[in-house]
């Protein structure tokens, strides 16, 4: 038989606290998360936001270009999963990331 492959997905409003962002981040399952939608996420004053290094960070389409709009949602993506299966698609909001899957996970 063949084993089933599951996609994960954490989604949380974090009111931009610091505090909150690193409880999914850090915790103890943050591993088994393939995708984090995260709403409201803390932005420093470098326009960054909080990741580890097994998320590839992916802000809103304009968030470097029009900096004086604060971005409203990131979405982080694990590494694990291949970088030629998913796809930033651009939308002008700072309130949406659209990212688009393929492969196992395919649209």
């Amino acid at each position: 038989p063949e084993a089933t492959q599951h996609l994960r997905i954490w989604q949380q409003n974090l009111n931009g606290s610091d505090r909150a962002q690193h409880s999914p981040l850090n915790g103890p399952g943050a591993a088994q998360w393939g995708i984090l939608a995260l709403q409201e996420p803390h932005i420093n004053n470098l326009m960054n936001t909080a990741s580890i290094g097994h998320f590839c960070t992916v802000y809103p389409t304009g968030h470097y270009s029009n900096p004086t709009i604060r971005s409203h949602a990131v979405t982080m993506v694990s590494t694990l999963l291949n970088t030629n299966h998913w796809a930033q698609i651009p939308f002008p909001s700072s309130d949406v990331v659209i990212i688009q899957l393929t492969g196992l996970f395919c649209r």
